[in-house]
C-alpha cells in the first residue's frame, strides 16, 4: 500500500497548488519601480528635514514672530489684548501642532509609497499628483537661493529643490514601460 501523502510538499501543499517559477518573476517589481520607491523615501525624509528646519528659525526668532503676532491681532481688532506670554504659547502650540502634522503626512505618503511598490495604480496616481506639487512649488526656492538672508533659509531652500529633484525623478521611473506593465500585471482581474 502506498502513502497516501508521498507526494505532498513539506509544507502541506501538493505540487499542483505550488506557484511555478514565473509565477513569483511576474510580480516581482522593475527596477524602475524599486528605485522611484527609495527616491520617494528620500523625498519624504527631505521634506522632514526642510519641516525641522522651518521651524527651528522660527523657534531661533521666537521674539519677532511674537511681535508679529501681537501686531496682526492689535490690527485686526484694537480691543482685544494679548500678552506676550500667551502669544509665545501660541506659538509653541503651532510648532508643535506643525511637528505632529508633519509626522502625520510623513506616514501617509510612506504608506502610500509602500502601496505603490506593492503595484497598486492609485498609490502611482496619488505620488504623481504629490510629486508634480512638490516640483512646482519648489520653482520658487530656485530664486530664493539668491535672495536668502542665512545658513537656515538656504538649506531649506536647498532641501526644497533635492526633494523637487527625487520626486520628478520617481515620477518618471513609475511611468516608465516596464513600470506601467507590472502595475497592470498586479491589478486584480475581474
Amino acid at each position: 500500500m502506498t502513502d497516501p501523502n508521498w507526494n505532498w510538499h513539506p509544507e502541506g501543499l501538493p505540487p499542483s497548488a505550488m506557484p511555478g517559477p514565473n509565477e513569483f518573476e511576474k510580480y516581482t517589481a522593475p527596477v524602475d519601480v524599486e528605485t522611484a520607491r527609495h527616491l520617494w523615501f528620500g523625498a519624504v525624509l527631505l521634506g522632514l528635514f526642510g519641516l525641522v528646519l522651518g521651524l527651528y528659525s522660527v523657534f531661533a526668532d521666537r521674539d519677532a514672530y511674537v511681535r508679529e503676532l501681537l501686531q496682526q491681532v492689535q490690527a485686526q481688532d484694537p480691543s482685544v489684548t494679548v500678552s506676550a506670554d500667551t502669544a509665545d504659547s501660541v506659538l509653541t502650540v503651532a510648532i508643535v501642532v506643525a511637528v505632529l502634522m508633519g509626522g502625520l503626512v510623513a506616514a501617509l505618503f510612506w504608506l502610500v509609497v509602500t502601496k505603490m511598490r506593492a503595484g497598486k495604480l492609485w498609490a502611482r496616481a496619488v505620488l504623481t499628483f504629490f510629486g508634480a506639487i512638490v516640483v512646482v512649488t519648489a520653482i520658487p526656492s530656485l530664486f530664493a537661493l539668491t535672495a536668502s538672508n542665512g545658513a537656515t533659509s538656504v538649506l531649506t531652500s536647498v532641501s526644497g529643490i533635492l526633494q523637487a529633484v527625487l520626486a520628478a525623478g520617481a515620477i518618471v521611473l513609475m511611468h516608465r514601460k516596464d513600470s506601467t506593465r507590472y502595475f497592470i500585471a498586479t491589478r486584480p482581474k475581474m
